[in-house]
C-alpha cells in the first residue's frame, strides 16, 4: 500500500539528485543554453529553485512565488539551491502530508501525492542541467519509474501541441520521460 509518504520520499530523492547535477556545474558553463527554449542553465537551476520554494511554500500554507522571475538561482545557484532544499527538508518533516487542498492545475490533491507527483519538475530539470554542461545527471532507471508513474500524466502539459513522439531516445525509461516533455537533448538522442 503507497502512503503519501511516499511522496514525499520521491520527492527528496529528486531534489537531492538536482542538487548533485547543480554541484558539479563548471562556474564558466551558467550561460550555456539548455533544451529548454530560450533558457541557460543558469535560467533553468532558476525555475527549479523557486519550484523548490513553492513546494515549501504548499506544507506551510505561505502564497506561492513567481518561480519564473529568473531570480532564484541569484548569485551563486548552489548555495541558493541549498538553502532551498535545506528548507524544503525541514518542512517536510513537520508537514501534515494528508492534508488536502484545492490545486488550480490539478484539482483535489492531498500534499503527499502532490510532492509525489511534482517531484517529476526536479528530476527532469536535473536532467536538463546535466544534459546542457556535459556531465552525468546521476538519476536511475527505478527513479525514474517512479517519476512516470506518479507525474507520467503530467508531461502532455508542458510538451508542445504538435509533439510527435522521437523513437530515437531509446528504450530507457529515463529517456522516455525525458522525450515525452518535448524535449531533445543539447546534441541530440544518442
Amino acid at each position: 500500500m503507497e502512503t503519501n509518504k511516499e511522496g514525499a520520499r520521491h520527492l527528496l530523492k529528486c531534489a537531492y539528485l538536482f542538487d548533485a547535477v547543480l554541484a558539479r556545474i563548471p562556474d564558466n558553463l551558467w550561460n550555456e543554453p539548455t533544451c529548454c527554449e530560450g533558457w541557460t542553465v543558469r535560467d533553468c537551476a532558476s525555475h527549479a529553485i523557486g519550484v523548490m520554494v513553492n513546494l515549501k511554500n504548499r506544507a506551510v500554507g505561505e502564497e506561492p512565488v513567481d518561480y519564473q522571475d529568473g531570480s532564484w538561482a541569484g548569485d551563486n545557484p548552489l548555495l541558493s539551491s541549498r538553502q532551498r532544499l535545506d528548507d524544503l527538508v525541514e518542512v517536510i518533516q513537520d508537514a501534515d502530508l494528508d492534508m488536502q487542498f484545492n490545486s488550480p492545475i490539478f484539482g483535489d490533491l492531498i500534499l503527499g501525492e502532490f510532492y509525489g507527483m511534482m517531484a517529476y519538475d526536479l528530476l527532469v530539470h536535473a536532467w536538463d542541467l546535466a544534459d546542457a554542461v556535459g556531465i552525468d545527471h546521476g538519476i536511475d532507471e527505478l527513479t525514474a519509474e517512479v517519476a512516470v508513474a506518479k507525474s507520467g500524466h503530467l508531461t502532455s502539459l508542458v510538451r508542445s501541441e504538435d509533439y510527435e513522439f522521437d523513437p530515437s531516445c531509446g528504450d530507457s525509461v529515463l529517456n522516455r520521460l525525458i522525450e515525452s516533455t518535448g524535449r531533445t537533448p543539447v546534441n541530440g538522442w544518442s
